[in-house]
């Protein structure tokens, strides 16, 4: 049984390797981000992610956006949203700007305002097991539970990319049981009991500016508490292609990053983007010392690839040891010995955590993308790995891929593969190989409704993380469903 499970990760990733093979994309096919940039729409979508970016009402929009990579799903604005609505009105389908229509805010308005609820329910073909949660399945980890999961609702002045300094906000407002995934150490630590649904996180809340200079696309500039660049996946539900994420997204990326981050917007085809931070999910604390995020995106061969390289770089352990008690700890910081809690660290600044992550993205043709990530995590003094004040390194590696095939404008499907080594323990809890491959699909019976059935099989090499700690693999088959608004 063991020797099949090792293969079938060898086959894991071999087949991510083997769909860079497919067939190219037919003769005369639209550009698959030909919408995504328009000198005359007044928004660059590589500013905003789509997490950042009002749910669109055309499934085939969505769907497209979905092939992007984190750091160029950047908002999908003006020129996005006038290519859905367009085609919403071809297919005489209603809007998804329900809230907007009661406020009485004009379609031409700066100033936006959208929201979703997502519900979902998992279940685990193990049983509940004794914690009730299923390993590595993310957010979705109660076992056989309904779960509210997001009560989102944002508010937004847009930029403009045009030649005049304008300035713009941005407010993410997540209530729901994702609260806990989301949480930012030092902000609203004690206000729940991690897993319950009653919390809230303002997982965005940021101001920025466009300044008109140094190229013809200028340079945007934000500050404040904003979603991470690294990666593919994202926290918002509307942003991602399944309910569940990746063990590449939920142990060795962060969420949420406090600083600045500027856009240099070298042509309509490249982006340059640098950053201080203040570490990875971290709130505002003067005695943080600052990070680095910055990277390059490239849209080329005929708008049909994009290829981002993230770096983040900096110490994100903390000054003092966490309380042992503290209810919510971060992922990679090892839980405190009850000696250790609230005492200073001696090796907080010389600790420097860094990740690398690079997404390529492929539309073969109008119907069959391809994404294909690859991450690089290092840390080399993480302390208590093993339950002592001891100085062991961590790292960290993972290789992701993506398959979107669009049936028709009502259903997509989605299939994804996935190997995460964890070396040390750190990010899981388990030093191992975890491997999972999830089949699910993107069904749109209206254009504000979204039903994301899926089965998902998860399993680890050597040790026995699932079910309370008694099994080394799981079967999970779970759906949302999302309605916006």
């Amino acid at each position: 049984m063991n020797s099949f499970k090792i293969g079938l990760g060898t086959l894991v990733v071999l087949l991510a390797a083997l769909g860079q093979s497919a067939p190219a994309q037919s003769p005369g096919m639209p550009a698959a981000s030909s919408r995504y940039f328009s000198p005359t729409s007044g928004r660059d979508a590589a500013v905003r992610r789509v997490q950042d970016a009002a749910p669109l009402p055309a499934p085939e929009v969505i769907d497209e956006n979905l092939a992007l990579p984190r750091a160029e799903r950047d908002g999908l604005g003006a020129e996005a949203t006038t290519a859905a609505e367009e085609a919403a009105e071809a297919s005489d389908t209603p809007n998804t700007d329900f809230l907007m229509r009661v406020l009485g805010i004009p379609e031409e308005s700066r100033f936006h305002t959208f929201g979703w609820i997502q519900n979902s329910f998992t279940g685990n073909t193990n049983g509940r097991g004794s914690n009730a949660q299923n390993f590595g399945v993310n957010p979705n980890f109660k076992a056989n539970q309904w779960m509210g999961n997001q009560y989102y609702i944002v508010f937004e002045r847009l930029l403009e990319q045009n030649d005049e300094i304008n300035f713009g906000f941005r407010i993410d407002n997540l209530f729901g049981n994702d609260w806990t995934f989301n949480h930012a150490t030092g902000l609203f630590d004690t206000q729940n009991k991690p897993g319950r649904f009653a919390g809230y996180d303002p997982a965005q809340m940021f101001a920025e500016v466009h300044l008109p200079i140094l190229t013809e696309g200028g340079l945007d500039v934000k500050g404040g508490r904003f979603y991470t660049l690294a990666g593919y996946e994202v926290v918002p539900a509307t942003g991602r292609p399944l309910l569940s994420v990746p063990y590449m997204f939920a142990y060795g990326q962060p969420f949420t990053h406090f600083g600045v981050l500027t856009t240099l917007h070298v042509t309509d085809k490249i982006n340059f983007y640098n950053g201080a931070i203040n570490g990875w999910d971290r709130w505002i604390n003067d005695t943080y010392k600052w990070g680095y995020m910055g990277g390059l995106s490239w849209t080329f061969n005929d708008d049909k690839t994009t290829l981002t390289t993230i770096v983040i770089a900096g110490p994100n352990q903390f000054q003092r040891f966490l309380p042992t008690s503290q209810a919510i700890q971060p992922v990679g910081t090892p839980v405190t010995p009850p000696q250790y809690s609230g005492r200073y660290n001696p090796y907080y600044a010389g600790n420097i955590r860094t990740l690398v992550t690079t997404v390529l993205t492929h539309k073969w043709n109008d119907k069959l993308t391809q994404v294909f990530e690859t991450d690089q995590g290092a840390e080399p003094r993480v302390p208590f790995i093993g339950g002592e004040i001891t100085r062991r390194g961590s790292q960290w590696y993972s290789v992701g891929n993506w398959f979107l095939y669009s049936f028709n404008d009502k259903l997509t499907g989605v299939w994804r593969t996935e190997w995460f080594k964890d070396t040390s323990g750190a990010r899981t809890g388990f030093a191992d190989n975890f491997y999972e491959i999830t089949l699910g699909a993107i069904y749109k019976p209206q254009p504000w409704l979204w039903v994301r059935p899926e089965a998902r099989y998860d399993w680890s090499q050597f040790t026995t993380p699932y079910s309370g700690g008694t099994r080394d693999s799981q079967l999970t088959l779970a759906f949302d469903v999302i309605v916006l608004f």
